[in-house]
């Protein structure tokens, strides 16, 4: 349950961080705050985070990409990141597509905090759609970091979820923000270096090391990607 002391000693962090990022990547704007009925709590192994997404991370996650993958399955698995978006798209097209990508890229995410007796844990994690979109030495397309990218080992419904054909369902797409928060804040974090550190989950069948990329002018740490064991 969202306590409003609370709400409001995050809302400031959060306010105070996405500034930071803002003048760090040198963006002439930036998502600073997000509307208190968006704020979420949950509680893993006792214990409690708050989950602050955008309106468009939670509709993408929680609704369009598990439509899409069932309504334009030949778009997903393909190893092109452009034919997942355009499948999104398409289910409500505004706008245009490339400004649709623009959007997603940019200030599309969802932040997790813990909090204890109103103190809170300054490791904050921020879980974007995704940073990028390149070309891979293939010629196909990947994602550059957050969820989309690892969505590429998961399915949903016997669909894939992201640019790879791997079969791996999970309940629903959102089933993977909860183990990369859980993975995150209680799993066996190893420290690569001052940048990189990464935490082995398992779902289902696979073992997964995710990586995590830690901005140290701003202290967040962001999802960069995941790999099988």
């Amino acid at each position: 349950m969202l306590k409003i002391d609370e709400y409001i000693i995050i809302r400031d962090f959060i306010k105070k961080k996405s500034l930071l990022l803002m003048d760090h990547e040198k963006k002439n704007h930036a998502r600073t705050g997000i509307a208190i009925n968006n704020y979420r709590t949950i509680e893993i192994n006792g214990k409690t985070y708050y989950l602050i997404p955008t309106n468009l991370f939670t509709a993408i996650v929680d609704r369009y990409l598990g439509i899409a993958s069932a309504k334009y399955p030949n778009q997903f698995g393909t190893g092109n990141a452009n034919d997942v978006i355009k499948a999104i798209y398409d289910l409500e097209p505004w706008f245009d597509l490339n400004r649709f990508n623009e959007i997603l890229k940019t200030e599309q995410f969802c932040y997790v905090v813990e909090v204890k007796n109103g103190v809170i844990n300054e490791k904050l994690l921020r879980i974007d759609l995704y940073r990028d979109i390149k070309e891979n030495k293939n010629g196909g397309f990947d994602f550059i970091g957050g969820v989309f990218h690892c969505y590429k080992h998961f399915s949903y419904e016997g669909n894939p979820l992201s640019t790879s054909k791997e079969i791996n369902d999970i309940k629903y797409p959102s089933v993977l923000i909860f183990k990369i928060i859980t993975a995150f804040f209680q799993g066996n974090v190893t420290v690569v270096d001052k940048f990189t550190s990464y935490s082995e989950v398992q779902i289902n069948n696979e073992k997964l090391r995710l990586v995590f990329y830690y901005e140290q002018n701003t202290e967040v740490f962001f999802v960069k990607t995941a790999h099988k064991i």
